[in-house]
C-alpha cells in the first residue's frame, strides 16, 4: 500500500515543474486533500493462509541462505 501511495503521488506530481519548497509542499497537500475527499478501503484478496504461507517460505529460503 505504501508503494502505491508513493507511485500515486510521482504520478500527481510528475507534471508539475516547482520552483520552490514551498511550491512542492502546496502540491503535496493538494494531492493530499484531492485524496482524502474520496478515501477508498483497500479490501485483500488473498487469504490469511495463504500469506502465512508465503512468509514460512521465504523465511525458509532466508534461513537456508543465512546457514549456506
Amino acid at each position: 500500500m505504501v508503494e502505491r501511495f508513493f507511485r500515486d503521488i510521482t504520478v500527481f506530481l510528475r507534471d508539475g515543474s516547482f520552483c520552490s519548497a514551498r511550491e512542492l509542499e502546496s502540491s503535496i497537500t493538494t494531492f493530499l486533500e484531492l485524496r482524502n475527499a474520496q478515501p477508498t478501503r483497500y479490501i485483500w484478496n488473498a487469504k490469511g493462509e495463504e500469506i502465512l504461507s508465503k512468509i514460512r517460505r521465504a523465511r525458509d529460503v532466508m534461513d537456508a541462505q543465512m546457514e549456506g
